[in-house]
């Protein structure tokens, strides 16, 4: 038996597909506006609104498609954003809810990067203790540059501590050592030298002790200088 449909039923069942996949686009609209609303409720430190969204079922991982933040720095999640901006009580909740300890955004950054380079300690700390991989590399370089580029002391002896090698190299064959040297930051040479530093180094054919000469911070050269950089 050859079963047929007539027209008013094929006419019921298109309106029928219809209606289903406009609840499925509204649906998926809906999603997207509840995840940004706590990347950014992440970003602006707002607690208690990050615990609402969550309970309200916002994916903890989704990715911020916007370029409000920074034209360099887009696909930030919520912890990213909270741990850039120094949010340690939405940092914890966020990891409580299973946020990504190490999802980058489209610069290879972590939250842990971004911590580093803005000197937030107690977070670094707390991303350390969640596993942060201690060691990731991007673009603008590992959480132990920034710290040492910055001149965040504390935070450089928490990443060392938390066994950050200490001659990575960037793409470009930036060090942590070159970067304090170019920013003349003379306790973070002296604790990355402790810490077994390769002097001789190089990024774009100039060493630590070129750059620091180069821009005339005497005392640094003279450690490199001691420490067997020629």
């Amino acid at each position: 038996m050859v079963f047929k449909m007539s027209r008013k039923a094929m006419g019921k069942g298109s309106v029928l597909v219809l209606l289903v996949a406009v609840a499925l686009l509204l649906a998926t609209v809906a999603g997207a506006g509840i995840n940004e609303d706590l990347i950014d409720a992440a970003h602006t430190g707002n607690l208690s609104k990050v615990k609402r969204l969550l309970a309200r079922g916002a994916a903890v991982n989704a990715r911020d498609p916007k370029l409000w933040y920074d034209d360099s720095n887009t696909g930030w999640t919520a912890l990213i954003s909270a741990s850039r901006m120094g949010h340690l009580e939405v940092v914890r909740t966020l990891l409580a809810a299973g946020a990504d300890v190490n999802a980058r955004d489209k610069t290879g950054q972590t939250a842990l990067i971004h911590a580093s380079w803005e000197g937030h300690l107690e977070i670094v700390r707390t991303l350390l203790a969640a596993r942060a991989d201690v060691n990731a590399m991007s673009e603008v370089g590992s959480a132990l540059m920034g710290a040492c580029w910055r001149n965040h002391r504390e935070v450089l002896r928490a990443l060392l501590a938390a066994r950050a090698d200490v001659n990575a190299k960037a793409k470009d064959g930036e060090t942590a050592l070159i970067a304090a040297c170019r920013s003349g930051h003379r306790e973070v040479v002296r604790t990355l030298l402790a810490a077994g530093a390769e002097v001789n180094a190089k990024t774009y054919g100039s060493t630590a002790l070129m750059f620091a000469t180069e821009a005339g911070h005497r005392e640094i050269a003279e450690m490199l200088r001691k420490a067997g950089a020629k």
